[in-house]
């Protein structure tokens, strides 16, 4: 395909004049080479090197991504916008949404389906998208096929078992593998896992530079200091901004204080309706909403061109989730900030991250004994309530002893079963204790840039993420010597002492019964006076009740 005939396809159907740097030597690579990994940083037009090829080909494109808020945006923008039909079978649809989605792509009616990874790990859908006439796959997020990445998760593993599927159909199959955050070590693992008989990979990586955003640290001593400066940024900073948390009831404390200031903000997690989650999101594009205080529910897919800061107000477990998120800001070229309140103490939730992610021994010793002894093949389900596990942790261990072989899944009427295979020999948890010592790392390089104070920042996350040769950027807090002017007067302390006091955190109801939200009177992880009083008069009781 001709760069003339490429560039007329851009501006009549895309509206669009020109190429970004890149984007017309990696759609004339994917096309001639049919598989190609690009890792360019966030906002730099990805979703172009699949959708316009998305045009030209025949059959459909299926899009991997764990991004809901990135299916939302590009459906519409595909649909409306562009003339292009596409759908997603998604966690946050129902089954008949998700069900009528499939009949239209049965029936030739998408050009591009997005699916999350997690439908991969079911067999009825997995066999479904291997039989549809596709002509592309592509892999978002594609760092996450490796244990080398910062954000591996175990039901990437399950996309190249399908592109081998529908690669046995398809000789012409079309892989396209994209991401923001991949430095040499996970290139490397994802060259060799996408490379097959049919191509090798091939490597298209741009620089890293985000020349205007304007990078800070603001060290900060828990979450009293915390609020004050959060707010004291705030009224510095002019424009609309997403404030990232580790944890929901940090959003939750975030945006309940930031209320008390008259500031226009929200609270974003997962544990919030799928409707509301869009709702909230929206609003935040159009304007209704000056602050969004969210976990990263609020995936990377959202696209708010005018975003101009984001403030950390825990710090994240690692660079690379860092300069992703980040990467929200600035979008539209102008000058945006990025900025993390830094506190050593936040290190322990991350660490408890690392730790509660990893299943152990006695996990899969629990899941194969639920398994041998079920008088009939069990359901995830089933398996979830006979081990009393978290459901993440039993799909983790299911995925991987499926993998190697311990398990076998199976479909029977319309449900996915699992039944021992009986194999003598001990199950191989390298993969794990590597992706633990890889996030440790990762949280150690991430410490090491919040105390910096002698190195050009953007060149600490360039070269964390492959760059090489790295100039400073002249523009962050180290090279400026420039800080936030941030006084913590006491009557501001107080303030927040007093209000952190008196809370009362929101519980929400709406999967135990009527969807009401209630009130939780007492608080325990921030420790107040009240949650104190509490315990000691909960234990003076509990001590007067006879065994």
């Amino acid at each position: 395909m001709s760069s003339v005939k490429l560039l007329s396809i851009l501006q009549k159907k895309f509206k669009l004049e020109s190429f970004r740097p890149g984007q017309l030597e990696a759609i004339t690579e994917l096309l001639t080479k049919k598989r190609l990994l690009c890792i360019q940083p966030t906002g730099h037009g990805k979703s172009l090197l699949y959708q316009l090829p998305s045009v030209l080909l025949p059959g459909i494109t299926i899009v991997i991504s764990p991004l809901l808020a990135l299916m939302r945006d590009q459906i519409q923008q595909l649909n409306n916008r562009f003339d292009i039909p596409a759908g997603t079978i998604n966690s946050d649809q129902s089954e008949e949404e998700n069900f009528a989605v499939q009949q239209c792509a049965s029936q030739e009616k998408l050009k591009i389906l997005f699916i999350a990874p997690e439908k991969l790990d079911r067999l009825d859908y997995r066999d479904f998208l291997s039989q549809l006439p596709v002509s592309m796959i592509v892999i978002d997020e594609a760092h996450c096929i490796s244990t080398w990445g910062h954000d591996f998760r175990p039901s990437y593993r399950q996309i190249m078992n399908f592109v081998n599927l529908v690669q046995a159909r398809t000789s012409e199959l079309i892989v396209l593998a994209l991401t923001a955050t991949a430095n040499k070590k996970t290139e490397q693992d994802i060259q060799e896992q996408l490379s097959t008989d049919h191509g090798e990979l091939i490597i298209q990586r741009q620089s890293m530079e985000r020349a205007n955003i304007n990078l800070s640290v603001v060290n900060a001593t828990g979450v009293v200091d915390k609020l004050v400066k959060l707010i004291a940024l705030i009224n510095q900073l002019s424009g609309s901004g997403l404030i990232y948390c580790a944890t929901r009831e940090n959003t939750e404390i975030v945006a309940g204080f930031l209320k008390t200031c008259e500031c226009s903000v929200a609270a974003y997690h997962a544990g919030m309706s799928p409707d509301k989650k869009l709702q909230l999101q929206q609003d935040f594009i159009d304007n209704n909403y000056q602050v969004i205080a969210a976990t990263n529910a609020l995936g990377m897919g959202i696209d708010k061109q005018d975003l101009r800061y984001i403030i950390h107000f825990d710090t994240p477990g690692s660079i690379t989730a860092y300069y992703q998120e980040i990467g929200r800001c600035g979008r539209d070229g102008s000058a945006a900030h990025a900025i993390l309140l830094f506190d050593p103490n936040d290190e322990r939730v991350q660490q408890y991250f690392i730790d509660a992610a990893q299943p152990t021994l006695t996990d899969f010793e629990k899941i194969q004994s639920a398994i041998k002894n079920a008088q009939i093949p069990p359901s995830f389900t089933e398996i979830k309530v006979i081990t009393g596990l978290h459901p993440t942790r039993v799909n983790i261990v299911l995925v991987e002893l499926v993998e190697q072989g311990f398990v076998k899944k199976s479909q029977v009427a319309r449900k996915q079963v699992f039944t021992s295979l009986n194999a003598q020999r001990e199950i191989d948890l390298l993969r794990f204790s590597r992706q633990s010592e890889v996030r440790k790392n990762e949280l150690r390089e991430m410490r090491l840039y919040a105390k910096n104070i002698d190195t050009c920042a953007m060149s600490l996350l360039r070269q964390a993420l492959g760059d090489v040769n790295v100039p400073d950027c002249y523009n962050c807090f180290v090279c400026k010597r420039q800080l936030w002017n941030i006084l913590s007067e006491k009557n501001d302390i107080l303030k927040v002492k007093h209000w952190l006091e008196k809370r009362a955190p929101s519980i929400n109801l709406a999967r135990v019964n009527s969807g009401i939200d209630g009130i939780a009177l007492m608080d325990g992880k921030l420790h107040l006076p009240n949650f104190i009083e509490f315990m000691k008069t909960r234990k003076r009781i509990i001590e007067q009740i006879p065994e």
